[in-house]
C-alpha cells in the first residue's frame, strides 16, 4: 500500500539511534556526467547532515567511458568509491541502463542496510530525512513527474507496452496499483522517477530490477515504435534510445510492486522536477520549493541560455548554497571552501 507521510519527530522517536548502514550510488563517466556526478558528490558530503559520512559508489558501467584523472583524484578527495567494471553490455546506447546495472551491482557486492540510487544530475541541499525507512516501508520515491510513456487503462496506446512488460516479466498487471503523475495528474499505473530511489538493501529489489529491465530489452520491447529527439541531463537523445525512454523505470515499477507492498511516495521536496517548475500548480510550488531537500535539475545548471528557478530569490538555496553552485557550474568547482566538506577517510 502508499504510506502516508510522517513527520520528522514522529520519525526521530520510531527510529532512534541512527544505526541504519547507508549508501549512495550514482553513475559517473566523462564528459558531461563526470561534472554532474561529482557535484551531487560534494552536496551529499555539504549538505546531507548526519548522513554526510555515509559511503557513496560511483559506477561506469559502459566500456570506453572511464573517467579523467583529475575527475579520479577528486573522487578520492571526497571519499567516494570508485568501480569501473562493463556492467552494461545489452543496451549501452540507452544512458539510464546504466543506472540499472549499477544499483544492482552494488546491492549484490556491497551490501548495505539502505541503497540511496540517484541520477547524476541531482543535488541535495538539505538532511534528507526520508532517507531513514520506517519499520513498515521498503521503498520511498516519487511519482513520474509528466505520464509520457505511462498507462493510464485499457485504451492508453501504451497500455499494450504494459501489459507485455508484464507478461515478460511474470507480473499480474492487476497487481500494479493507481497512482497519479505529478505535473500533469493524470492518473496512471504507478510509475516512478528513478532519479531517486530509497530501498531496503536485503530485499533483492535492485537485482529484480536489473533482471526485469534487461531480459525486456533482450526480448525487444520497447514502448515508443520511432526514434524520436528530446533533451535530456545527460544531452540530447535521438536515436534508437528514445524508443526505450522510460522503459526502465516501468520495469523499476514492477520490480517492486512484485516484491513488496510497502512503498511510501515521498513529498515534492525530493526529486523535484526543475524542468517542470512551471507545470506545477503556483500554491503548491510556493508551499514546497522553498523547502527543497533533493532537486532534479537535468539541464538546468549547465545551460546558460535557459531560466533556472533553482538561483530565484524564493527559491531553496541558502546564500552560502548560492555562492557555492554558482563557482561550481562557472567551472571553479574545486575553489569552493573545502572546510565545510568533513574529513571521513
Amino acid at each position: 500500500m502508499l504510506k502516508e507521510k510522517t513527520s520528522s519527530a514522529t520519525r526521530n522517536r520510531l527510529i532512534q539511534p541512527f544505526s541504519m548502514d547507508t549508501a549512495f550510488v550514482a553513475c559517473i563517466e566523462r564528459g558531461l556526467l563526470e561534472k554532474q556526478a561529482l557535484l551531487l558528490f560534494e552536496s551529499i558530503r555539504r549538505y546531507t547532515g548526519r548522513f554526510r559520512n555515509c559511503p557513496i559508489y560511483a559506477l561506469s558501467p559502459r566500456e570506453g567511458h572511464s573517467i579523467s584523472a583529475s575527475a579520479r583524484s577528486r573522487l578520492d578527495e571526497l571519499g567516494v568509491v570508485y568501480i569501473d567494471e562493463i556492467l552494461n553490455t545489452d543496451c549501452p546506447e540507452y544512458g539510464s541502463a546504466n543506472r540499472v546495472a549499477a544499483a544492482a551491482y552494488v546491492e549484490q557486492k556491497h551490501p548495505h542496510d539502505i541503497l540511496v540510487i540517484l541520477d547524476s544530475d541531482t543535488l541535495f541541499l538539505r538532511e534528507p530525512d526520508e532517507v531513514l525507512l520506517l519499520p513498515d516501508v521498503d521503498v520511498a520515491l516519487r511519482p513520474v513527474g509528466v505520464k509520457g510513456m505511462c498507462t493510464s487503462g485499457p485504451t492508453d496506446p501504451f497500455d499494450a507496452y504494459w501489459r507485455e512488460l508484464c507478461r515478460c516479466c511474470g507480473v499480474d498487471y492487476d497487481q500494479i496499483p493507481w497512482t497519479e503523475s505529478f505535473a500533469d495528474r493524470c492518473r496512471i499505473k504507478a510509475s516512478y522517477n528513478a532519479g531517486l530511489v530509497i530501498v531496503r538493501g536485503h530485499k533483492g529489489i535492485m537485482h529484480r530490477w536489473s533482471d526485469f529491465f534487461f531480459t525486456s530489452v533482450r526480448q525487444q520491447l520497447r514502448p515508443y515504435a520511432h526514434d524520436r529527439r528530446f533533451r535530456t541531463g545527460a544531452g540530447w537523445v535521438d536515436s534508437a534510445a528514445s524508443r526505450l525512454w522510460g522503459s526502465n523505470q516501468a520495469a523499476l515499477s514492477l520490480a517492486i510492486w512484485s516484491t513488496t507492498r510497502n512503498v511510501k511516495e515521498l513529498e515534492p521536496i525530493y526529486n523535484y522536477q526543475l524542468t517542470l517548475h512551471d507545470l506545477i500548480a503556483r500554491r503548491l510550488r510556493k508551499r514546497i520549493f522553498p523547502n527543497l531537500v533533493h532537486v532534479h535539475y537535468h539541464w538546468l545548471l549547465h545551460d546558460r541560455t535557459a531560466k533556472n528557478p533553482l538561483f530565484d530569490r524564493s527559491g531553496p538555496l541558502s546564500a552560502e548554497q548560492r555562492v557555492w553552485l554558482s563557482s561550481a557550474v562557472n567551472g571553479d568547482q574545486g575553489s569552493t571552501d573545502a572546510s565545510v566538506i568533513p574529513r571521513f577517510y
